[in-house]
């Protein structure tokens, strides 16, 4: 495999990682604060399982950093450009959308055909 086709790969895996709503607000929640499980559990109506599947995702791609103190993990994002990242694809969609409603709009005002 060449150097290219390994570097998109990891971005494949990192954006495969982010590709599941519940993981896209983890990782908001994580962007205002630090949170442990319980509490994402919580936050999130996810149960103590499913969350541990999401977050294990999230830190083998490199998004999550855990951190034990005591009886209880901390959770948190390993760098402020996962948020960012999170966040300009949001803007991307947004764009796109209105794009999407602009053009819907136009064709609403397309004279149908037969009409005067």
């Amino acid at each position: 495999m060449s150097p290219g086709t390994v570097r998109f790969a990891l971005f494949a895996e990192v954006f495969a990682a982010l590709s599941h709503p519940k993981r896209l607000e983890i990782i908001h929640l994580l962007g205002q604060a630090q949170h442990t499980a319980g509490e994402l559990a919580a936050l999130t109506e996810l149960s103590k399982t499913n969350l541990s599947q999401h977050l294990n995702v999230l830190k083998a791609r490199g998004l999550v950093h855990c951190e034990k103190c005591g009886t209880f993990c901390h959770y948190r994002l390993t760098s402020p450009k996962v948020l960012e990242t999170c966040q300009l694809v949001r803007g991307l969609i947004l764009e796109q959308m209105e794009i999407t409603t602009q053009q819907r709009a136009e064709l609403v005002r397309l004279p149908q055909k037969g009409s005067a």
